[in-house]
């Protein structure tokens, strides 16, 4: 997560979805995996190569949830545009959140904090800017710090804490995508594949959010969450599936 991208279209599909986990009864913690802006996503001038974040809440879809629209619209168009604007608007009440900077050199420090912040939650969800560690990613390079690791993820389920991921939509067939993932998942949490779960945002950019319950309590409640957003008003726009 970065300062830059508060307030657009997949911080409204994202909080919406946390507020009706919260409503299933999830204690809610908030992990950004806030990162500094990588020099090779800049160019020469200073300005970015991806225009990440422009897409705003869009008009058709403001009803889903007109009061969270009009707040991180008009946070996107302010000056203040970031996370803090976010957390300070407690947008989804009484969430525990998690902002500090992670970096290459302190990933291990700065993962052992999290775990002591989120130590009251029941559901920790981890926003980074890519999703899930990929094969072509090695865990020193640069770019690691865009991923979650998945010896981070069975800490937090080791814990007794379910999980949300965010992933970005690669370009594989959807169904060799979402194995993939549970393959990875079972050989590194070894969680079983059939508790887990997934939901899709489609607008502006595909966004998926991958559910990895702690408990077959857990796995029922993030099942009736997806259930109830894909009824609501959410699905029957076309913003989640």
């Amino acid at each position: 997560m970065q300062d830059r991208y508060a307030g657009d279209v997949g911080d409204y599909g994202k909080i919406g979805l946390l507020k009706c986990l919260q409503a299933q009864g999830f204690t809610i913690g908030v992990n950004w995996y806030r990162v500094p802006v990588l020099d090779s996503e800049k160019k020469e001038d200073g300005t970015f190569k991806q225009l990440d974040g422009k897409y705003l809440v869009p008009p058709q879809i403001r009803k889903c949830d007109p009061q969270l629209a009009d707040i991180l619209t008009n946070m996107a168009r302010s000056k203040k545009r970031s996370v803090a604007e976010i957390q300070k608007a407690d947008l989804i009440p009484g969430a525990i959140y998690y902002d500090d900077y992670l970096t290459l050199d302190g990933r291990h420090e700065w993962h052992e904090k999290a775990l002591k912040r989120f130590k009251d939650v029941d559901l920790v969800f981890m926003d980074p800017d890519n999703g899930l560690l990929v094969k072509s990613v090695g865990k020193g390079s640069a770019r690691s710090i865009k991923y979650v690791f998945y010896e981070e993820v069975k800490d937090y389920i080791d814990a007794g804490k379910s999980v949300l991921v965010y992933n970005h939509r690669c370009r594989k067939p959807e169904k060799k995508y979402f194995d993939d993932i549970k393959d990875r998942l079972y050989d590194n949490v070894k969680i079983n594949k059939g508790l887990i779960q997934a939901i899709t945002f489609s607008k502006g950019t595909t966004r998926d959010y991958i559910a990895i319950p702690a408990s077959q309590e857990h796995y029922d409640m993030f099942r009736t969450a997806f259930a109830d957003m894909k009824e609501s008003m959410w699905g029957k726009l076309g913003v989640c599936r």
